[in-house]
């Protein structure tokens, strides 16, 4: 057991004094205990900077000139088909995947505007929608590669992916210690800034307490990673088979010196003689045999207490044993597959490798080829012809039988749209911290520890300082973002309440009725600069209040019919003189509560 903790925050010197030098320091702002904190490299699998990944500006192919499939079955290609694909400089292997399915028997992809290719690429890598300037600035004016590259090399890239995971997980500080919850966000960041291997992702995570402590038995603990790295539940032998090796790891509550009691996992010896060495007549019970022998015994010594041993005190050769079911797991090649799925499935929407195996197949080789890095596959799919399509149809009935012909259409996660609306309209209603969904379960602990944790977190507070502003809490969980991930994760809706509560949100924000007691978006957010609120409405100004909110909102210039329109109600607004922000506030209501503003 550790001695007390020194803590390290904006109170911890006045409040506690000087620490002993032989004591461990505890820093809020980097919390992390486990076996995450234990692995990654000084330096990324590839520097991103250097743009290793190849693939990234293919010259895509014109349709072969025959007539096209008729779906749903896999298009035949045939040796003419073959032929044309193995003409093409076709290097991004999504794009060699497909030729054979698409171009080489005359299907053809839609083509996209650049604008909103750039959109769409902000919003799955970045969180949220960009404005018009921000595209124009980054994005439109360099090799569309170079920017996907400078993207997944970004903070905000990582933390996208480290909000993914927390679903995926289920972080709840109430099932699972803070510190542990930290430790596995780690983990997900190094993996996403290229330090560790997928592989080695997975072998981590499949011994991490945020998985072993979060589930009741061996059994579904071999379950959870099966689903995990796997995609499906595993059959019942191997269910048997690998909670085998799962039976050593024990749920109880540990007095941490810092936050006190905390739930945390622990280990009980099995397989081992009253003498504490291995049981040779039990030693069956704790191994697995589907996958060639693999026996998992741990020996007890002094650090033993109460028949458990704590985690905590795990060294890393300890740890490195009890990952031997992520070893087992990442040895099958469907492990590998399902990777490369989970990309197709986050950026398209869709399983574009049911529908053409063969771009599982190259995407596995690729990121393979790349030391595992899980960032390549990123960039093949970003930068894949099918990514890079209009999310309109195309208007061959026949071509519709194939989803991939068309582009993604996918609804906005709410932290996205909540976080768009928050940074295009200047406003702050607090935040969301997805290591502690259960902010209240630190704050009523009366320790030091929990109290720099929760001054050192994502949460904010109100002007008192003292209570959890809740504003963007209430409004996510209303929409399904922000999980508590208690008993369940992320739920996605589409109903009347939804629409209600969104369009409450905005109808606030907004304030089109000009109420004075709203606490509305400054009017300097919805009007072009140098434009003041009290402009007499003409039909240029609206059509600049038009250009403004269009490129804030959605990053696109207006369309020809959008400017008309606008024209015309300026001309039919009521009672005259209407003023510049009388037309800027029910045009932000009309925006932000459409379509566009919730799917891209």
């Amino acid at each position: 057991m550790r001695p007390g903790l020194c803590i390290v925050s904006s109170i911890a010197l006045t409040t506690l004094g000087a620490c002993a030098e032989s004591e461990p320091l505890f820093d809020a702002t980097d919390p992390a205990e486990g076996p995450g904190s234990m692995v990654g490299a000084d330096a990324p699998l590839n520097a991103l900077a250097a743009r290793p990944f190849h693939g990234g500006d293919d010259p895509l192919p014109a349709a072969r000139q025959v007539s096209p499939p008729i779906g749903p079955a896999v298009p035949d290609c045939d040796a003419g088909c073959r032929a044309h694909c193995a003409a093409q400089s076709l290097d991004n292997p999504v794009n060699r995947g497909l030729c054979e399915s698409l171009w080489g028997v005359g299907l053809a992809t839609q083509p996209i505007d650049s604008a909103e290719a750039c959109r769409r690429l902000y919003a799955d890598t970045l969180g949220r929608f960009p404005t018009l300037a921000e595209i124009e600035a980054s994005c439109l004016s360099r090799p569309y590669g170079d920017v996907v590259a400078e993207l997944l090399d970004s903070d905000a890239f990582v933390l996208t992916q480290q909000r993914r995971w927390a679903d995926r997980l289920l972080y709840n500080n109430e099932a699972l210690s803070p510190l542990r919850i930290y430790d596995a966000d780690l983990l997900v960041q190094k993996l996403y800034r290229g330090l560790i291997p997928y592989d080695l992702f997975a072998q981590v995570v499949s011994a991490h307490p945020v998985l072993t402590r979060r589930y009741a038995t061996s059994g579904d603990r071999a379950e959870a990673l099966f689903r995990m790295f796997l995609g499906r539940p595993p059959f019942e032998r191997e269910r048997a088979d690998l909670a085998r090796l799962y039976v050593l790891w024990d749920n109880h509550y540990h007095d941490h010196p810092s936050f006190g009691r905390s739930p945390d996992a622990f280990i009980r010896h099995r397989c081992v003689t009253e003498d504490g060495e291995r049981d040779p007549e039990a030693a069956g019970e704790c191994a697995s045999v589907l996958w060639g022998y693999r026996e998992l015994i741990l020996l007890p010594d002094l650090r033993v207490k109460d028949e458990r041993l704590w985690a905590g005190v795990l060294s890393p050769r300890e740890w490195t044993r009890l990952q031997e079911p992520g070893r087992i797991v990442a040895s099958l090649p469907a492990f590998w597959e399902r990777a490369v799925d989970d990309v197709l499935d986050q950026y398209l929407g869709y399983r574009l490798s049911t529908l053409v195996p063969a771009v599982r197949e190259h995407l596995v080789d690729y990121l393979l080829e790349y030391g595992a890095d899980i960032r390549a596959v990123h960039f093949a799919v970003l930068t894949s012809a099918v990514y890079l399509q209009s999310a309109r149809a195309p208007d061959d009935p026949l071509a519709e039988s194939y989803r991939y012909t068309w582009g993604p259409l996918k609804q906005a996660e709410v932290e996205a749209w909540i976080d768009t609306i928050e940074h295009a309209t200047h406003t702050e209603i607090g935040s969301c911290d997805f290591r502690l969904p259960d902010p209240w379960r630190v704050m009523d602990r009366d320790t030091i520890g929990a109290y720099a944790l929760m001054q050192a977190s994502d949460w904010t507070y109100r002007q008192d300082g003292e209570r959890i502003d809740e504003r963007y809490l209430d409004l996510a969980r209303s929409l399904g973002g922000c999980p508590e991930n208690l008993a369940g994760g992320r739920f996605k809706t589409v109903s009347i309440l939804t629409t209600a509560t969104q369009e409450g949100f905005v109808s606030a924000l907004c304030n089109p009725a000009l109420l004075e007691e709203r606490q509305a978006a400054p009017i300097e957010a919805l009007i072009p600069a140098g434009m003041a609120p009290q402009y007499q409405l003409t039909p240029e100004v609206a059509q600049d209040v038009l250009t403004h909110q269009l490129g804030t909102f959605f990053s696109r210039a207006p369309a020809a019919d959008e400017r008309q329109a606008v024209a015309a109600a300026a001309d039919e607004c009521v009672p005259k003189p209407c003023t510049a922000e009388a037309f800027a506030r029910p045009l932000c209501f009309s925006l932000l509560s459409s379509a566009e503003m919730l799917f891209y």
